[in-house]
């Protein structure tokens, strides 16, 4: 698994709708496997985690990621701050609790 995570800053009501807008054709792309948005409203600051499930999805998907942050920013006066890709090396998974 691969991941793509992108930095933002501006008013985070705005880069959710804005990110809202683009997540029915996200959710088409080949390799997709989820996406999060995390903001922090006090700060203006968000953050994209979009995750893939080869590193040739995320490359693939490089461009449309590209115009899915500037229609997202755009609109909200936001800037994207950095973008950079990573191998997911571990996940954790919650212990099953079942009694």
């Amino acid at each position: 698994m691969f991941a793509r995570v992108a930095t933002y800053t501006g008013d985070a009501d705005e880069l959710v709708e804005g990110f809202e807008r683009a997540r029915d054709q996200l959710a088409q792309m080949d390799g997709f496997a989820r996406a999060y948005l995390c903001i922090n409203r006090q700060k203006g600051r968000a953050l994209t985690i979009s995750v893939w499930e080869t590193e040739q999805a995320l490359e693939a998907s490089a461009e449309q990621a590209h115009q899915f942050r500037s229609q997202a920013t755009e609109p909200a006066s936001a800037s994207t701050d950095s973008v950079t890709s990573y191998e997911i090396a571990l996940t954790v998974e919650p212990a099953n609790t079942t009694a």
